[in-house]
């Protein structure tokens, strides 16, 4: 599943690039992309949309494998991946559990760091590569 949101991301980053204020519209038109061109706009959209404004948490949460269970105060990346155009990821303040941490997470050639860089509270911090 890693792949396949990591290529979503990226074509869905590289077609913001297009758009008014980066504002991700409800809908666009999917021709072939054509270098140096954008997607093809749906004159009636709505810009932003809520749901697709939303979508990139849920993109990054698949893209980092990123679980959280609040009850077992656990938070867990199964084989985390950033898109190449991403060096790195903040999170904070994530909460699990009554506790909350700040990570960092850093693209290297072959996966993933991940470094609590402040945590308050009892949680797990798991990485399954």
């Amino acid at each position: 599943m890693g792949d396949a949101a990591l290529r979503l991301w990226t074509g869905l980053f590289e077609a913001g690039l297009y758009f008014d204020l980066y504002r991700m519209p409800e809908l666009f038109c999917g021709f072939a992309q054509q270098p140096g061109e954008g997607p093809v706009l749906y004159p009636v959209a709505c810009a932003p949309q809520a749901w697709s404004a939303a979508s990139v948490f849920l993109l990054f949460q698949a893209c980092l494998g990123l679980t959280v269970d609040g009850t077992a105060a656990r938070v867990c990346f199964t084989r985390p991946r950033l898109p190449a155009s991403l060096g790195e990821l903040r999170i904070h303040n994530l909460e699990a559990g009554g506790a909350a941490v700040d990570l960092l997470l850093v693209r290297h050639a072959h996966d993933v760091g991940v470094t609590v860089l402040r945590q308050e509270g009892e949680v797990e911090i798991l990485v399954v590569k």
